[in-house]
């Protein structure tokens, strides 16, 4: 249905009682128009719109492994070539476009462009080969003109962005990047989402190229064929919000469609669970508060961001109201839980254990409702990753995991729903150290004066040996040598003096040390 957001002069005090969704009441005149899609309706919308299954931490990289696919590679070095992004990353990247509109309550009839798509690929290679996101960028030396010439114009009429890692999607990109648009610098006009919320756009075209020098992704947004255009009054967050697209820091925008004076505009946000209220305004205000009304999309954007707002829960509740001269427009904002709208409740933390073949063990308790289950790993100092899926049991046991390493495990439950995933929360994590094999002492002679010889087996995956040494009765053992050789030359043993001697193995991996237990000792008096 379509929510009408009408003005109205009920004080705030009653607005928040009365107002419904987009909807107030006493009105004389419409405002928005934009659509007020429930919680239900957005879930189903994603279900059938999929976008990639990537999930990440705080900084945005991928929380295992994510790799952007292409149908041809792009050529990182001169002579250059741009590639093509393969279907489904095109796919996702459109889909996640359309779900934030759908959300947002305009038009989501927005189209992939062959023509857009060459072109924001063309770009993201040129800003590739420049080593510098720019809107307009020059010639890279040693590119071909054309190439060179269609990435220029795709810079100059897209959304782009750089991150220094590797493989950042395009999902990403757009809900934390663009959609977010909180640095320094975007914030005072939120020129990225408004272009994405811009109800005109009806095509849109995608690139992306990741390497050494991270990732650098573009969206074409210089269109304007949409003829479902006359949505006013366009909110972010919207009247029900995912949490997963907005982040804490995040500001909050509402784009009336007509140049509007910040001098006139008055802002009221009330959080519902504790009745804390932010005002925002040109002379006071409890956070940034900006006005804009250049041409980026549509104008008349209304930017507010609360301070110390200490982030979004499922079912925060918020009212707004936006008073601008003697007018009043008022609307809820819900927060909720889209990508585990139908998600199992978290699993209990794993316990690991060493199999016969001194592999671990990991074991979790069953969770009710749960489909399937997602195992991940990671080694001691390095990343996530994705151990096993679609797991029926609650068992497995890692016959990859490597001797001398540390791992860590954590797990995931999953509920199928209409053919999409719904995963929970990740369990808290647990460890197991693989241990090394023990050596074992093979030699020890007393082989000159002062002068002791002492050789051990291999061990597998050993990156090296301690030696340790102490005179026989005393319960004191001193490290003697570090060696990558399976043996050592004691030449400073005192004549006549019994020593024992022992040996251990260790493993350095991602920077740290894993050691095995202590060999058996051996005794030799020196000559």
């Amino acid at each position: 249905m379509k929510a009408v957001l009408r003005k109205t002069i009920v004080p705030f005090a009653a607005a928040l009682v009365i107002c419904c969704g987009l909807c107030a009441v006493d009105a004389d005149a419409a405002i928005s128009n934009v659509e007020q899609r429930t919680q239900e309706q957005i879930v189903l919308y994603a279900q059938d719109h999929p976008t990639n299954l990537a999930r990440y931490e705080e900084s945005g990289k991928s929380l295992y492994g994510y790799k952007i696919t292409y149908d041809e590679e792009p050529l990182l070095e001169s002579p250059y070539e741009a590639g093509a992004l393969s279907d489904a990353e095109l796919v996702c990247a459109l889909n996640t476009v359309k779900t934030i509109r759908y959300i947002a309550g305009i038009s989501d009839e927005v189209y992939l462009s062959d023509n857009y798509n060459s072109l924001t690929q063309a770009s993201s290679i040129v800003n590739y080969a420049n080593g510098k996101l720019s809107h307009t960028p020059g010639m890279p030396a040693g590119m071909d003109y054309s190439l060179a010439s269609e990435g220029i114009t795709g810079a100059k009429n897209s959304n782009i962005a750089w991150t220094s890692w590797k493989n950042n999607s395009l999902k990403w990109t757009i809900i934390h990047g663009w959609m977010d648009d909180s640095d320094e610098g975007n914030l005072p006009v939120l020129g990225h989402r408004r272009w994405i919320l811009n109800p005109s756009l009806g095509m849109t075209g995608f690139g992306s190229v990741t390497g050494e020098s991270g990732t650098y992704n573009a969206m074409y947004i210089m269109d304007k064929s949409n003829p479902d255009d006359s949505y006013t009054g366009v909110a972010w967050p919207a009247a029900n919000t995912p949490v997963s697209y907005f982040a804490s820091t995040s500001p909050w925008s509402f784009s009336v469609g007509e140049e509007v004076a910040d001098t006139d505009v008055v802002v009221s946000l009330l959080r519902a669970r504790d009745s804390k209220i932010w005002t925002f305004s040109k002379y006071y205000s409890d956070g940034e508060f900006y006005v804009d009304n250049q041409n980026y999309g549509q104008k008349g954007c209304i930017i507010f961001r609360p301070e110390d707002i200490g982030g979004y829960e499922p079912g925060d509740h918020f009212y707004v109201v936006i008073y601008i001269g003697d007018e009043e427009y008022s609307y809820e904002v819900n927060f909720f839980n889209l990508d585990g709208y139908f998600a199992p409740a978290v699993p209990d933390k794993p316990t690991v254990s060493l199999n016969d073949m001194n592999k671990p063990a990991i074991e979790w308790k069953p969770v009710k409702n749960a489909d399937k289950y997602t195992l991940y790993r990671k080694s001691r100092g390095g990343s996530w990753t994705i151990l096993a899926d679609d797991l029926d049991d609650c068992y497995y046991d890692d016959a990859s995991a490597g001797k001398g390493i540390r791992y860590y495990y954590r797990v995931t439950a999953s509920n199928i729903v209409s053919g999409t995933n719904y995963e929970s929360d990740f369990s808290a994590s647990t460890y197991r150290t693989v241990p090394l094999d023990k050596p074992s002492i093979t030699s020890l002679k007393a082989t000159a004066k002062k002068t002791n010889y002492v050789k051990w087996s291999s061990v597998s995956k050993a990156t090296g040996y301690e030696v340790y040494r102490r005179p026989a009765g005393s319960t004191k053992w001193t490290k003697m040598k570090t060696t990558s050789n399976k043996y050592y030359k004691n030449t400073s043993a005192k004549s006549g003096v019994k020593y024992q001697y022992r040996v251990r193995a260790y493993r350095t991996y991602n920077g740290y040390k894993v050691y095995s237990s202590y060999s058996s000792y051996k005794s030799v008096k020196t000559k």
